[in-house]
């Protein structure tokens, strides 16, 4: 590398799904848009190694086998010739109905906090379900066509769709049907009954259930069933009262028109071959996931939408995830290096600061943002959260200096002097922020103040260490969404 030339990150990717498990390293080149640019992204990505697909471990139904997950992920690294000290960033994302695994959590936290400098741990269906577009290829096809793009992602455990329009994203939509709902033995007698699969089961009145061996008309009535339920949520609102009970999140979806559809997740593949999946026998992978790619297929044979083949089908949401996870803050940022890297900090959404402005009423705004905060995450000393401000008008001096003058006011009600003070701003502002929010403060208080950032309630954030002569730093906006 010359000592121009853009710095490169080596990214790992780790989904821990409900079905498979599957690991991905990535090289990824950092940009600038140009000389004096305050904005920092990924330009190229290069895949230089694709794990194995591996049945993910478990060791009862309701816990994942933590040393085998963990024994798997490093020797895919050794095989890949990237040890963990030489990964420089990436995520590790548990999906599907692994999330719910009682120690899902602690698992995916093992493994972020050992697997590189800054990999971190993210769950979710709704951020699964934006990384699985953006690793179909989903989000690139709707920013090249200016098409509305609706990836539809079906795994193991949950069905996760993403709705892309241009360069925006739109919203997601998950639900829970998936074809590792019910698991077969080798002559069809059924070994597991998922819940969600369970009540479908009842609705329509199924003959189906833990050691009874269905007819193939029965598996076919249930397979067009979760169909049903999968294509009820592409085409969108109204849905029936059925696909709302199956509907993890809100259902209240956006009536934009789709132009094309794309299919990933382990399903997904056998939609787009299906031919190979009618010659193998329907318990070939032990669930149910080949009569349900057969039930789609069908399904999509009687339909007129426009299906476009995706780059990536089941690596999809692992590509995602090791390629598309991080951003990068302007390089206009206020940052207090010695606390860095923060994991996991939740993020609590503040009001808009707009031009005259009671200041009294902002105080109390910004009041009611800290007692949420305290009372929802119960912040202390080395757990703080972050304050994100969605738009600062008028963006000028005399505004910058008496916002933080406000803040100010409002930490010091709320957390002592040694409380880190974090804030996220969406406008290109961080650095003059942070220069008067410290010139009003009398406390040696960490203080981190990074823009060109979005996030909202619920969010959780991850800060690494600089890049660009500590002009920058690599940012993850994710969920952490485990249990049932």
């Amino acid at each position: 590398m010359t000592e121009n030339s853009p710095p490169t990150l080596t990214s790992v990717g780790i989904d821990i799904g409900t079905t498979t498990t599957q690991v991905i390293v990535s090289e990824l080149t950092v940009n600038r848009s140009g000389i004096g640019a305050v904005t920092v992204d990924i330009g190229e990505t290069e895949l230089v190694y694709r794990g194995a697909i591996h049945e993910t471990p478990l060791l009862d139904r309701q816990t994942l086998d933590t040393d085998a997950v963990r024994g798997l992920v490093e020797s895919e690294l050794d095989a890949a010739g990237y040890p963990a000290s030489t990964i420089d960033s990436g995520a590790v994302i548990v999906t599907g109905e692994s999330s719910y695994k009682e120690n899902a959590e602690e698992l995916v936290t093992h493994i972020a906090t050992r697997t590189g400098e800054f990999v971190v741990a993210a769950a979710g269906p709704e951020l699964e379900a934006v990384l699985a577009g953006k690793g179909s290829g989903a989000a690139a096809w709707a920013t090249e066509s200016q098409e509305t793009v609706l990836n539809v992602d079906v795994g193991g455990g949950t069905t996760n769709m993403c709705l892309f329009s241009g360069d925006d994203i739109v919203e997601t939509r998950c639900l829970d049907a998936g074809g590792r709902l019910l698991r077969f033995d080798e002559s069809g007698h059924v070994t597991h009954i998922s819940e969600p699969a369970r009540r479908l089961v009842d609705i329509h009145d199924l003959d189906i259930d833990v050691s009874t061996q269905p007819t193939d008309a029965e598996l076919r009535r249930l397979a067009a069933a979760m169909a049903d339920l999968i294509f009820d949520t592409i085409e969108g609102p109204p849905l029936t009262s059925v696909t709302d009970s199956f509907t993890i999140g809100t259902s209240g979806y956006s009536e934009k028109t789709v132009d094309t559809v794309v299919f990933s997740g382990g399903v997904g593949r056998l939609i787009s071959t299906i031919e190979k999946a009618d010659e193998c026998s329907p318990f070939a992978f032990d669930d149910f996931g080949v009569v349900l790619a057969s039930a789609i297929r069908r399904e999509l044979d009687r339909r007129s939408l426009q299906v476009r083949q995706a780059d990536e089908d089941i690596r999809a949401t692992v590509v995602g995830v090791g390629t598309q996870t991080a951003s990068f803050s302007g390089t206009t940022t206020h940052i207090d290096e010695s606390v860095l890297p923060l994991r996991n900090l939740p993020v609590v959404e503040g009001p808009a600061i707009t031009e005259n402005q009671d200041p009294n009423l902002l105080v109390s705004e910004l009041q009611r943002c800290f007692e949420r905060g305290c009372e929802l995450y119960e912040s202390d000393e080395t757990s703080p959260f972050v304050l994100s401000l969605p738009s600062i008008t008028p963006l000028d001096y005399e505004r910058i200096k008496a916002l933080a003058q406000t803040l100010d006011e409002v930490y010091k009600q709320y957390f002592t002097s040694g409380f880190p003070r974090i804030v996220l701003t969406r406008q290109n502002c961080a650095k003059a922020l942070g220069q008067q929010l410290r010139s009003a403060s009398n406390t040696t208080a960490p203080l981190i103040v990074v823009d060109e950032i979005v996030a909202s309630d619920g969010d959780y954030l991850d800060i690494g260490d600089p890049l660009e002569g500590g002009q920058t730093v690599p940012v993850v906006v994710k969920s952490l969404v485990f249990g049932s």
